[in-house]
Formats: structure tokens, sequence, C-alpha cells
């Protein structure tokens, strides 16, 4: 069972937030959309999946390349956009 916070909003201003938030949501997944599509240029030009490259990155197997450095920040960009957008995918509203 999932854990749950309250968040007391005025009934007037919930419209306000909801629509705050969605439009947070929206700038999340451009941002997301653009890491992706920056991790993908990298595993084409090095014919490597992501996974397989952070697990030889952190392993020290690839060196600190400057190039290596920018592909393992926009993995992680992926991954905590992802979870940013999880989290407010789980948002429910009780007028």
């Amino acid at each position: 069972m999932q854990k749950y916070a309250k968040v007391l909003v005025d009934k007037n201003a919930l419209l306000s937030m909801q629509e705050s938030i969605s439009i947070g949501k929206q700038i999340l997944e451009r941002k997301l959309a653009a890491y992706r599509t920056k991790v993908a240029k990298f595993e084409k030009l090095n014919n490597m999946d992501t996974v397989t490259f952070g697990a030889l990155f952190n392993k020290g197997e690839l060196g600190d390349n400057k190039e290596w450095l920018k592909w393992d920040h926009y993995a992680n960009a992926v991954n905590f956009l992802e979870k940013k957008l999880s989290d407010l995918e789980g948002i429910r509203y009780e007028p």
C-alpha cells in the first residue's frame, strides 16, 4: 500500500494549482525529450546502449573523456526527469 500525504489548498485555488502542475509537467516532458534525443545520439555514435555505457563508465573502464561525462550527465538527467514526472503522475485531486 502506498503512503500518502495531504496538502490542503483552498478550493478556489485548486484549479490554479492543477494548471500550474500541468504546465510544469509539460516543461519537464519537453526537457526529457531533449535529453533522450541527446542520449540517443551518443548511443548511435558509439554503437552502445546507455545501460552498457553506464556499467562500463561507472567501473572506470572508459576513462574520463569529456564526451563520456556529457553522456553520463544526459543519462542522469533522463532518469531524474522520469522520476519527477512519475511523482507528478501520482497526484490525485479530491475537491
